[in-house]
């Protein structure tokens, strides 16, 4: 088979490469968190889970004639400048806001002492600390924006590919969500599932693509706006893959950027990116989408 090489995806990929992709990645999350999740989620559960995508797709792009090496660098190729501030500023500024509302509402109260983040160590460090924790973030976007994403998006187009995108990502979440909710006492674990899957789409699905294709073929972008997210939700909105509070304390499913507040603050922004998405604004120019 004769495959054409982009920046984003790989022409002429079988569909059956695709759907490989979609089944090995949530297969491995339900076996993952089944088998390591017994009184919380850890590291067991989540560095394994978020490393599957981006091995499932070297594997697959391998298999399509691109060298592990074409496949890495390419991905870290094209981060524009544009990419970069929306994929920082669009989690600071969302988390920022979410919080306010929790406070205005009386959902939320400030508590100094809470919130755990999610390095304890020296500073001088912290730098290691963010280059171990981006590359495991990689691990997933490498899959998600690298590899499903462009693929999709030559098929089916932008918007339905990144909600195409945004639902997978969301299955992928439900057996760490579910067990975790079991584990933690969280709360009924199909319902926290549910609610968490619905913020995964509703708040980050289409920032997180639209990230990608304000680049020039980068998943560095998504990267950074997958960390920042990872970094400052839990620790200011609370986690609730542990059911730990954040500094404004409350029900975590309720108030977390990941719970019922996130989706209820996160509509607007979906509606916003998804037409953005949809006009193709200040796309990067390398960006492989089909006008499908």
């Amino acid at each position: 088979m004769t495959v054409e090489e982009t920046s984003g995806g790989v022409h002429g990929v079988p569909s059956a490469h695709v759907a490989a992709f979609v089944v090995v990645t949530l297969a491995v999350s339900v076996i993952v968190a089944a088998v390591t999740i017994s009184d919380t989620v850890s590291n067991a559960t989540t560095v394994p889970i978020m490393v599957t995508p981006a091995l499932t797709a070297i594997v697959l792009r391998r298999l399509q004639g691109r060298s592990v090496r074409q496949t890495v660098v390419g991905s870290l190729r094209g981060t524009t400048l544009r990419s970069a501030v929306f994929a920082v500023a669009f989690p600071v500024v969302f988390i920022a806001t979410a919080a306010g509302v929790a406070l205005a509402t009386g959902l939320g109260s400030y508590d100094p002492g809470g919130g755990v983040f999610a390095y304890s160590g020296p500073v001088f460090l912290f730098p290691v600390f963010l280059l171990i924790v981006g590359v495991v973030t990689y691990g997933e976007e490498l899959g998600w924006r690298g590899y499903l994403l462009p693929e999709l998006s030559d098929r089916i187009g932008p918007v339905a590919a990144t909600a195409s995108v945004g639902v997978v990502w969301a299955l992928y979440h439900f057996p760490a969500l579910y067990f975790g909710a079991q584990a933690t006492g969280l709360g009924d674990p199909l319902t926290v599932a549910a609610i968490q899957m619905g913020a995964v789409f509703t708040v980050a699905a289409f920032p997180a693509s639209y990230s990608y294709f304000l680049s020039n073929g980068s998943v560095l972008p998504p990267v950074a706006l997958h960390l920042t997210w990872n970094l400052l939700n839990p620790l200011v909105l609370g986690n609730v893959y542990t059911n730990v509070e954040g500094f404004v304390a409350g029900q975590v499913i309720l108030i977390s950027g990941e719970g019922l507040l996130g989706i209820a603050v996160g509509v607007v922004p979906l509606v916003v990116v998804a037409v953005l998405v949809h006009r193709r604004t200040w796309f990067g120019t390398d960006a492989s989408v089909s006008e499908a």
